[in-house]
């Protein structure tokens, strides 16, 4: 009986060891990574990385890692050409391949999503749009029905007029985005102030835009307007991190 605690206690011991071994294996891991997508993504700041599944050591000997998390709090995107933040870039890498002495990581599969918030939404467009005084001033908000809500305010015949709150939609097609403004729920305003105002709408707010600069190997799947600003959806494949 003795004999059995003895080999109990030890194999607990041993259990624990492992643990940590394990744990601290993973902590390394996850260190790592974070310097290589910091290095391949060029962010400025280092960001946060979880290795899942256990035990690790097994994954690291196998080269190959089930699943990665990493978290980034601002990423830096361009809407043709105009830089615009995306925030809370959260993707998961799903079975990574380890290279040569550690040195790359390739995802075979990755998904995420993120966030551009509807003030940095509108200072990008401000900036696109320009401010002559004959073009078009534009915010964005999330409406009651869950559409997009477009403010807008407009120069019609040298005067600045504060066209109001108009619901309307964001599409997505590949990397091309659109604000489709509902131009059947404008207000109410003279004829020639309405048919300037809906020309401007065509020619400026309505224009199909580019969004670029997203990591290397993702795309983005949707565009949805939310609580705080656009959601994102991106996903991609063989996702590569290098040092």
């Amino acid at each position: 009986m003795r004999a059995l605690r003895i080999s109990v206690i030890v194999l607990v011991v041993l259990g624990v060891l492992f643990t940590v071994a394990d744990r601290l294996a993973v902590s390394y891991a996850e260190d790592e990574v974070a310097a290589k997508a910091q290095s391949s993504l060029g962010l400025s700041e280092t960001p946060d990385v979880s290795v899942k599944g256990f035990p690790f050591l097994t994954q690291i000997l196998g080269k190959n890692l089930s699943r990665v998390d990493v978290g980034l709090d601002s990423y830096p995107a361009q809407v043709d050409g105009t830089s615009i933040t995306v925030e809370q870039l959260d993707i998961e890498l799903r079975d990574l391949k380890l290279g040569s002495n550690y040195s790359t990581a390739t995802a075979r599969q990755a998904d995420g999503t993120g966030l551009i918030t509807y003030e940095e939404l509108g200072r990008a467009y401000g900036e696109l749009l320009g401010s002559d005084s004959t073009g078009l001033g534009i915010a964005f908000g999330l409406a009651d029905d869950g559409r997009l809500l477009i403010t807008l305010q407009a120069s019609v015949m040298g005067q600045r007029l504060n066209v109001g709150d108009v619901p309307g939609d964001i599409t997505l097609e590949g990397d091309r985005v659109r604000v489709n403004v509902d131009k059947d729920e404008l207000p109410s305003l003279p004829a020639a102030a309405l048919s300037q105002v809906e020309a401007l709408i065509d020619e400026q707010a309505g224009v199909e835009r580019t969004i670029s600069g997203l990591p290397d190997g993702l795309s983005l799947d949707a565009v949805t307007p939310g609580e705080q600003g656009l959601e994102l959806s991106v996903s991609g494949s063989d996702l590569r991190l290098v040092g």
